[in-house]
């Protein structure tokens, strides 16, 4: 026979794979997923990392009326779920505070400042662009780009 054969498949190992590589924390019998990482500040990130944070952490609330375990032990902290050099970054030229003095409640609201003031910065003058008498392209399919070439 050749070598160690891989467990069967369960409602434990539903991923099918030998060895796991999964982002999931087990504690007390219960999967959790991994909260989602902030890698940019850029704003369609930032809008999606915040509705993933909304989900992981209804997960934990959930996970924690069933085990009785404190929310506080279970939740990963914000501050632990973006990358230092992203943090640093953020921190010093975007919240202009030393790295030091940055709270989870700081990025928090920074991100939600961000997410919630962003679109309405980059809106365009409409009525300028009319103005300029803009050509569209007909022959592009896509309706986005066919506006995008516009703008």
């Amino acid at each position: 026979m050749s070598g160690p054969r891989p467990p069967k498949r369960s409602r434990a190992n539903t991923d099918g794979d030998f060895e796991s590589t999964s982002t999931r924390v087990k504690a007390k019998g219960v999967m959790l997923q991994e909260p989602l990482q902030i890698t940019s500040s850029a704003h369609e990130n930032l809008v999606r990392w915040k509705h993933e944070r909304i989900m992981y952490e209804e997960a934990v609330k959930n996970r924690c009326a069933e085990t009785r375990e404190s929310f506080a032990s279970v939740r990963r902290p914000v501050l632990k779920s973006i990358k230092m050099r992203l943090l640093k970054s953020f921190a010093e030229f975007e919240l202009r505070i030393p790295l030091e003095g940055m709270t989870e409640e700081k990025l928090v609201n920074a991100i939600d400042n961000i997410s919630s003031s962003v679109s309405n910065d980059t809106i365009p003058d409409v009525m300028e662009i009319m103005a300029s008498n803009p050509k569209t392209d007909l022959s592009q399919n896509d309706v986005t780009a066919r506006i995008l070439g516009v703008l």
